[in-house]
């Protein structure tokens, strides 16, 4: 089957979704990007697919269930509801940027009285703010994700039904 290539489309190829769609031409000065290949974040993690892509709730379902104790991969309810994983995800992130952030507070004034040296506390504090770090670089990751789902490109397995204060 040949492929149609449109003067609108640039040097891109248009291949519509279904052999039902008709090619229509997009209103001038819209791109012809389709939402798949649109930029995405650098914060969006690499191990999910694009919004919109084939699959892509099934990769952020695993994403962020990886995120989470492996205690919870019994519970149906969470894995059967991206929206509902992304919460706890969240939550589960939120946490651990507290207690991180509590353990950098403390760690100068705690660890030399169960005697730990100096050398030591000043890796720990690298270490931590390097934790600290990479839990933000998460926690934006899973509000991407969770806007996403949000936002209709989970089709139907929780899109639209957020919780207040998020």
């Amino acid at each position: 089957m040949a492929v149609p290539v449109y003067p609108w489309a640039g040097t891109a190829t248009y291949v519509p979704r279904h052999p039902a769609i008709r090619a229509r031409p997009p209103p001038a000065g819209a791109t012809t990007m389709s939402p798949t290949l649109a930029t995405i974040s650098p914060d969006w993690p690499c191990q999910v697919k694009a919004p919109g892509s084939h699959d892509w709730e099934r990769t952020a379902a695993r994403w962020l269930r990886d995120l989470l104790p492996a205690r919870y991969a019994g519970y149906s309810t969470l894995t059967r509801h991206p929206v509902l994983l992304a919460r706890h995800a969240q939550l589960q992130v939120e946490h651990e940027i507290r207690a991180v952030r509590v353990a950098l507070r403390t760690c100068r004034a705690e660890l030399p009285t169960i005697g730990v040296s100096e050398t030591v506390i000043e890796g720990t504090i690298k270490m931590y703010a390097a934790e600290l770090e990479q839990l933000n670089r998460l926690a934006r990751a899973v509000r991407l994700i969770t806007e996403a789902l949000l936002g209709g490109g989970g089709g139907g397995t929780g899109a639209g039904r957020g919780w207040p204060g998020r």
